[in-house]
């Protein structure tokens, strides 16, 4: 057993403190302030001080003032040393490390491997435990995360690979990391983002997937230079960076005598024997922790003589002849011999089990044993796990699985159990999907290596189409759209195999943003469908649909030619008489290819469809319906009418069955357009009641980009400027993690931040934030939609300040732009600047802005104010006040209130 040295030295707690062999005292650290702990975890990430203030948005003056008091709080002599000190506050002493469980049984030997281990984790990016089965890989890596957790401020996961399938790696993770990705989040970003700054991965069992494990460590690490690696293996990994330890027998005798002792006295409390034979037994047993527990075992019924004696049998002649590795022979022989000691009904319910990827639970090893009751196969489960050949919380060691698989792939009742298992996989994936709207992640987590193995072995139709559906659900939508293809292919019929393909075209639409891709999937559907007229007339209804209201990048490098989507319609029109589905579909189509051009929706058609999906009654269509109509609205300049129909809109979301892709697509768009059309009529208050909603919701709660960023220029223009600067630092990182860089969608909550930033008096985190939507957008000149925000953010801050560039800022927020959302404010500060700077033609800058005070209301708030200070008139500042007030603008009542003093 290892020994504790005990040792005067005191010393606040870091990452190594816990070094075997000595007793180290911790006393509690001094107290922080929570900014302090902030800013001492960034030191330990080592960032700089300008980093420091970027990522907590504020001064590096201010930064290196809590640099400073926390060097004299600590007694720290430096940076470096601060850093070391940075773990007594990353958490509380006993760091939760997900996926990392309570050990059923104490941690004996291993004690220079347990330090060397913790020591290589901290010195390289990966290191890999190497050593054949039952060397006690996992168990090590075990103590090694439990000591080691608190040192790591980003936070330490426990992954086992065990259940994890070729090409399913990075989901197996994910799940164990308790993440998944939101829309247009590729699965290994998110990833990576919960393994920010100084971070401890372990994955454990990775033998069986190398390849794939070397392909994501190398984007991880290449994502984040400070992950630590700590990964369990019979293989190396041969990834650049990595330090392998080799693990072999226990290296001292005494040991292996301890183990043994600490093992047989869990079954025999009074076990007692002379050490020389036990270090004899121990020696014969190779020295193998497995080994070791399976013999120790047996020890209540055989004693350590019969132990000797059972030894010198059959199975351990192995050991001196055959090729091979002497160390997995010696394991295999060990496990044989414990596998014919069992009886035979432990032999079978053993075979039957290792058909599971991983664990299983009482119910799962049942259904393989339709021969024997419920309580037969508890009890027989129990004395397995007596025996050690299987684990608390039903899973079997690998070794075991292997040895029992193979036994089980020999016996003639293979084929009847892989069909037991089949179904079991079968009817739990149908049972899963029935609980969606409940709590099902963890339990879809624990089986999906079987669901996963079950669908490459023998793909059904049901089970591949479940697989997906859950799999979309759990986040991973790449391999939900795979999942679908497949059962396009599988399906019994044509409408089912559409169906499918329209499910993967959309999963591939909401996570890439590819609408080009969607398409040509229905036009597939469409062709599969040809015997089939109803559910072909809605594949093409559908891809017009999708060709001219989603207009992304697939389009603009693969367009269809307006031609084509008029055939398609034609056609669908022919096909979808007999279907009232096809019909409605065909409707919304002939709504959105109605106009001149793309998105010019004209009314009566938009209605038309209106009318024809509320009858049918699908949310969907309906919504999609409303969408035109908000656009056919939008495009006759009437905003307070589109803003009014996507109120509407946002009735529907909660309707939405949100375990298909086709709700993901409805709701991005629907809170998008409901957030930009409150702004758009001045609906402040409104823009930002909708925008906190947006964060909340299931679907984007997770996406800061789509959540978090679509508040930000409501709550700018609503005055509350902390707020917005801290969602949109929030929505920075995120887009920055999930490289979002090509998204100019974010344009306006980074001009949105520029405001908020230049309106509190920072016109440095101004500037930055208008580079940072350069970044993000190109030129903002070049934007219809951005040019007339960039310029009323500028000239509104200019006139808060009272620039001296207010002249030339009039001349652009007073120049022409195309109608959208912005124009309007864009007139309405110009036509305050106009008035101040005492311009000649202010009164035209008035009359200009007033056009558009109809159907804005912030516009016609503005425009009361500045006519006021034209006329001098005290009533009107008032009335302008209650105006901005009213609808939610608090920054601005609050000027035009001073305004008056």
């Amino acid at each position: 057993m290892l020994t504790t040295e005990p040792t005067t030295e005191i010393e606040y707690a870091r990452g190594d403190q816990a070094r075997s062999g000595r007793l180290w005292f911790v006393p509690t650290p001094p107290p922080v302030s929570p900014r302090e702990r902030d800013v001492l975890l960034a030191v330990a990430d080592r960032l700089t001080n300008a980093e420091i203030a970027e990522r907590l948005f504020v001064s590096v003056r201010t930064v290196e003032s809590h640099v400073s008091a926390l060097l004299r709080k600590l007694g720290a002599r430096d940076r470096r040393e601060l850093a070391g000190l940075a773990a007594g506050y990353a958490g509380d002493a006993e760091v939760a490390v997900p996926g990392l469980s309570e050990p059923a049984t104490s941690f004996v030997g291993r004690g220079v491997e347990l330090d060397t281990a913790a020591r290589l984790i901290v010195e390289s990016q990966v290191t890999t435990v190497l050593g054949p089965g039952g060397a006690g890989k996992t168990r090590l890596a075990t103590a090694v995360t439990a000591r080691a957790a608190s040192g790591f401020p980003g936070g330490a996961a426990f992954v086992k690979l065990v259940p994890a399938r070729p090409g399913y790696v990075l989901e197996t993770i994910a799940a164990g990391l308790g993440v998944e990705p939101a829309p247009q989040q590729r699965l290994l970003d998110v990833v990576a983002d919960r393994l920010r700054g100084r971070a401890l991965l372990v994955l454990d069992n990775c033998e069986h997937v190398v390849d794939d494990i070397a392909d994501v460590l190398a984007d991880l690490v290449a994502a984040n230079p400070r992950l630590s690696v700590l990964v369990t293996s019979r293989e190396r990994l041969g990834v650049p960076g990595e330090t392998v330890l080799q693990l072999g027998p226990l290296r001292e005798v005494g040991e292996a005598v301890a183990l043994f002792t600490d093992r047989a006295r869990a079954v025999d409390p009074g076990f007692e024997s002379d050490p020389a034979e036990l270090a004899d037994l121990c020696h014969r047993l190779g020295g193998s922790p497995l080994q070791i527990e399976l013999a120790a075992a047996r020890v209540a019924s055989l004693g350590v003589s019969g132990l000797l004696a059972g030894l010198a049998d059959d199975p351990l002649r192995m050991l001196s002849a055959g090729r091979g590795d002497r160390r997995h022979r010696s394991l295999r022989a060990v496990v044989e011999w414990s596998y014919r000691l069992l009886t035979d009904e432990e032999r079978l319910l053993l075979m039957r089990v290792s058909r599971f990827a991983d664990r299983f639970d009482l119910g799962d090893a049942a259904a393989l044993c339709p021969d024997l009751p419920v309580g037969a196969v508890a009890d027989l489960l129990g004395r397995l796990v007596d025996k050690s050949l299987a684990q608390r919380g039903w899973s079997l060691l690998d070794g075991v699985r292997q040895f029992a698989r193979e036994q089980l792939d020999a016996s003639a009742e293979a084929g009847d159990v892989t069909g037991r298992y089949l179904t079991w996989a079968a009817l739990r994936a149908r049972d899963l999907t029935t609980h969606l709207d409940g709590d099902w992640r963890a339990e879809f987590d624990r089986l999906a290596g079987d669901l996963r193995a079950s669908a490459t072995l023998e793909p059904r139709p049901d089970l591949v189409a479940d697989l997906a559906r859950l799999t979309y659900a759990r986040g991973f939508l790449a391999e939900a759209r795979e999942h679908w293809r497949t059962a396009a292919r599988l399906a019994g019929t044509s409408a089912e195999a559409a169906a499918a393909l329209d499910h993967a075209g959309t999963a591939a639409h909401v996570l890439t943003g590819g609408a080009r891709d969607h398409y040509d999937l229905l036009r597939e559907a469409a062709r599969l469908t040809a015997d089939d007229d109803a559910a072909s007339a809605g594949c093409l209804a559908d891809a017009v649909v999708v060709a001219t209201r989603f207009r992304g990048a697939g389009f603009v490098a693969r367009p269809v030619p307006r031609d084509e989507l008029a055939g398609l319609l034609a056609e669908a029109e022919r096909l979808a008489s007999a279907s009232a589905s096809a019909e409605t579909r065909v409707a919304v189509a002939r709504a959105w290819l109605s106009g001149p051009t793309v998105q010019a929706v004209t009314m009566p058609a938009a209605e038309a469809a209106v009318d024809a999906a509320t009858a049918f009654g699908d949310p969907l269509l309906v919504s999609a319906a409303l969408d035109a109509q908000c656009t056919a609205a939008a495009g006759a300049g009437d905003p307070g009418h589109a803003y009014r129909v996507t109120l509407r809109r946002l009735d529907l979301v909660d309707e939405f069955d949100r375990t298909f892709p086709q709700a993901a697509l409805e709701v991005v768009d629907t809170f998008r357009a409901a957030v930009a059309y409150a702004v758009a009529t001045g609906e402040i208050a409104d823009a930002v009641r909708i925008g906190r909603r947006a964060e909340t919701d299931p679907t984007l709660s997770r996406h800061t980009c789509w959540g978090s960023g679509s508040v930000v220029a409501p709550l700018a223009l609503a005055g509350h400027f902390a707020e917005a600067l801290a969602r949109a630092e929030s929505m920075w990182e995120s887009a920055l993690s999930f490289r979002q860089e090509n998204n100019s969608t974010l344009g306006v909550p980074l001009l949105g931040a520029a405001l908020a930033a230049g309106l509190t008096g920072d016109v440095d985190a101004m500037a930055t934030w208008r580079r940072r939507a350069t970044r993000f957008a190109g030129s903002l000149s070049d934007s219809p939609n951005l040019a007339p925000l960039d310029a009323f953010v500028r000239a509104r801050v200019a006139l808060h300040a009272g620039s001296e560039d207010l002249p030339a800022l009039l001349e652009e927020a007073g120049g022409s732009f195309a109608p959208g959302r912005f124009d309007g404010y864009a007139a309405g500060v110009a036509a305050e600047i106009a008035v101040i700077t005492g311009h000649p033609d202010a009164d035209a800058y008035l009359r200009r802005a007033d056009r558009h005070a109809p159907e804005n209301r912030w516009v016609a708030a503005i425009v009361t104010r500045a006519g006021a200070l034209r006329d001098a008139d005290p009533s009107q500042l008032k009335t302008a006040a209650a105006a901005f007030a009213d609808i939610g603008a608090d920054f601005e009542a609050a000027s035009t209130v001073g305004q008056l003093s």
